[in-house]
């Protein structure tokens, strides 16, 4: 078992997640709590739970799909448990896992090159796997045309996000290379503090999903 808090001070195992471990109020309330982009940028918080709304509205704004508008909304639903690993922390340790290896002589490159990404990929996995159970929705995996509209989404936000928060000069090779459109977003990008975004999270989880929760 690799135990985390939950709220109550009880342990969720990371290793061997199941649907019943799943809350989607403590989902909500933790992820209006995590910063996106490490909070680094000079603004009030922007939270997680703030961006899987605003992806989740862009969505449903630009397919009118509301299943696949829940999708977004939980994709970084692992977060609650896990924490938000940003990009640039899963690249640096790959860099230094593959030179540890480099220096012990470890013969095997092809299996220690993106062996971080691939690692952290499986809890997240996990998590999805029990969240979509406890949502009693089918593994996105089985339908490759939304993995691939959530995917794009998760992108499309980091660019508009990282240039509403750090300003039109924001160093491109710190984003994805896209050749896709802005999100159709129903508001701007800006900071609405964790209550509100607890909020909106609940309310999307039942718009979307019909999932009913009370705000902690």
């Amino acid at each position: 078992m690799v135990p985390a808090f939950r709220p109550d001070g009880s342990a969720f195992d990371l290793i061997n997640p199941k649907a019943a471990d799943i809350d989607f109020a403590d989902m909500a309330n933790a992820l209006s709590k995590i910063a996106r982009f490490n909070g680094i940028y000079r603004c009030q918080g922007y939270a997680v739970g703030q961006h899987s709304v605003m992806g989740a509205d862009a969505i449903f704004r630009e397919t009118g799909d509301s299943v696949l508008a829940g999708y977004f909304l939980i994709h970084d639903g692992h977060e609650y448990p896990f924490g938000d690993i940003t990009r640039p922390a899963v690249d640096i340790i790959q860099y230094w896992v593959a030179k540890l290896a480099a220096s012990a002589k470890l013969d095997r490159p092809d299996f220690v090159d993106k062996l971080v990404h691939r690692a952290i990929g499986e809890v997240k996995r996990c998590l999805d796997l029990a969240i979509y159970e406890a949502a009693q929705l089918p593994d996105i995996q089985r339908m490759p045309l939304y993995v691939r509209q959530v995917r794009e989404m998760d992108e499309r936000m980091l660019v508009a996000e990282a240039l509403a928060l750090f300003g039109p000069n924001a160093d491109r090779r710190c984003l994805p290379k896209l050749n896709l459109p802005p999100p159709r977003l129903t508001g701007t990008i800006e900071p609405w503090g964790a209550m509100k975004a607890e909020i909106a999270f609940v309310e999307r989880l039942e718009r979307y999903l019909g999932i009913v929760v009370r705000p902690r």
